[in-house]
């Protein structure tokens, strides 16, 4: 059984998915200094090492039993965040298993540079937003910048375009928010096959041993991702 934190704006069908195969859901309430579109977006919220998530401390204290029971340890932090681009991308970041930060990197919280060995900065903002982490070391991203940032690292990545993915009051949303990774799948958020790199995000994944799972039959949406949390499984 894993912990799936997602906004509360999921869709109730991919909600239940998630519930009906025995995973915990926590739904993220809307944090008042984020935009109203993406207030919900868990990779706007949080940042998850792998063992700690960290959020800013205000909206911890007016959520603070919600996360206590998540069943890890909980960091929270001072730092500035404001609803206008690009003081809103605070936990927005993509920290590998070798710690290689990619960032814009003035604008990410000093608790998640302090974690990194190396820092890759880059025009993207919105860097984890704009990634779905398939492996470790093994990306798809909706952002050229980013794609050659990562390859030039020996990252494999697969570019794929972005006009196909919803984003509510955006003109269109992020591969990263599109979807969610555990150990056995690649879960989207809306049907990718209406996606019109589909055959290649298929043979990408296959290459990596995962499955696609399709949580609706709607357009591809981004919700902010989900963070899925391995705590109450053997690691």
């Amino acid at each position: 059984m894993y912990t799936v934190l997602v906004g509360n704006n999921i869709p109730d069908e991919c909600r239940e998915y998630f519930e009906k195969k025995g995973d915990r859901v926590i739904l993220l309430p809307p944090f008042v200094r984020l935009q109203k579109g993406v207030s919900t977006h868990a990779d706007m919220l949080l940042f998850y090492d792998g063992k700690r998530l960290l959020m800013h401390r205000e909206y911890y204290a007016s959520n603070k039993e919600l996360f206590d029971s998540v069943g890890v340890e909980i960091i929270t932090t001072d730092e500035p965040i404001r609803e206008e681009y690009p003081n809103d991308i605070l936990f927005n970041a993509v920290l590998t298993k070798d710690k290689v930060l990619y960032s814009k990197t003035e604008y990410t919280s000093a608790y998640i540079k302090n974690l990194s060995r190396e820092q890759a900065a880059v025009k993207q903002g919105y860097t984890a937003c704009s990634t779905c982490r398939v492996t470790d070391n093994a990306f798809i991203t909706t952002d050229i910048g980013l794609y050659r940032a990562y390859t030039k690292d020996g990252i494999d990545c697969l570019l794929v375009g972005k006009e196909d993915i919803v984003l509510e009051g955006y003109g269109c949303g992020f591969i990263g928010g599109a979807t969610a990774v555990d150990r056995e799948n690649v879960y989207f958020f809306g049907d990718v096959t209406k996606h019109s790199d589909y055959e290649k995000i298929k043979s990408f994944i296959e290459k990596y041993g995962k499955k696609i799972v399709r949580l609706g039959s709607f357009k591809l949406t981004d919700i902010g991702g989900a963070i899925i949390i391995y705590n109450n499984i053997n690691n």
